[in-house]
This record gives C-alpha cells, structure tokens and sequence, in this order.
C-alpha cells in the first residue's frame, strides 16, 4: 500500500499536457510552460530582452525574446546565417559542450534553428535542445533541458514545449 501512495504522489508532480499554462508575452509570442514562471528583462548594448524561465522535477525551460529593431542590425536572410553561427557558438562556448546535432525547422517566413548539446554540470550530464528563431525584428532563444539519464522524459517534454509556441 505504500508504495502505491508513494507512486500516485510522484506520479502527481510529473507534468502532464492538462496542466500546463500559457504564456503570452509582449513580444509576441506565446509558448506553455509546466507552471508559472519567473521573468526578467534585460537591456544590453541597446538590445531590450525579456527572459521567461521555469522549472519542474527533471527540466529547466527559458525563452529569451531580444528585440532588435533598436540596432542597425540587418536581418535578412543573408546575414541570419551568421547571427544563427554566433548565437550557436555562444550556447555552446562551454568547456564541457558538445555539440550534438543541428537542423533548420522549416516554417514560412521565418528561420527556426535547433542545436542540441550536451554539458557537465555537478558531475552530471545534461542535454539541452534549444530553437532560435529569427522572425521580424526579434530573436527568440528557446529552451529546455535536463538531466541526460532523464532523455525519454526532456524529449516528452520538449515535444509539448516547442510545440506549444504561437506568433501574435
């Protein structure tokens, strides 16, 4: 009996689609998080930013949104593909990355890249999948991880997530 009770109470803090709560920005966009989140705005070198991030049991999930219409920074489709290679050699600038795979969502009107990485953190592995998506005067940074030993559960849960993101 206990462990049946022990098992429905964790089974209650894993986060199921039914709980999850919309988000909608000023930036527009909208995604999902698992449960509410913290936000934080930053302004860096003329770049305003808004940081959306969360937490559950086994991953960590961010959505940075950096509006760039303040900048004399052209982004059309020719120099996306070098802003994309920084922005990827940022994330990934870590000692312990690496880099495990990238590919190009396609979606009309707009440039969505993916990376997945790998980091030691604590002496554990941690993977992190993590879109940029470049539409308008905006990038978006948009994120999960977790735990590598918890892989079935990130890729569960990035499904859910990355699905979950509207334009507005």
């Amino acid at each position: 009996m206990l462990i049946l009770k022990t098992f429905l109470l964790l089974a209650a803090l894993l986060p199921t689609d039914s709980k999850w709560q919309r988000v909608t920005t000023d930036q527009h966009i909208s995604f999902l998080f698992p449960n509410n989140s913290q936000t934080l705005k930053r302004d860096n070198d003329g770049i305003k930013s808004a940081i959306y991030q969360t937490k559950d049991l086994v991953c960590v999930f961010g959505v940075v949104c950096s509006d760039f219409s303040k900048k004399n920074i052209d982004l059309s489709s020719e120099n996306l593909q070098a802003l994309y290679e920084q922005f990827r050699k940022s994330s990934t600038n870590i000692p312990t990355a690496i880099l495990k795979g990238e590919r190009t969502i396609p979606y009309e009107n707009m440039l969505i890249k993916e990376i997945e990485y790998s980091v030691l953190k604590d002496n554990y592995e941690m993977t992190y999948f993590k879109r940029f998506i470049f539409r308008d005067n905006y990038v978006y940074q948009v994120s999960i991880g977790g735990r590598t030993r918890h892989l079935d559960i990130l890729n569960e849960e990035k499904e859910t997530f990355f699905n979950s993101i509207n334009f507005h």
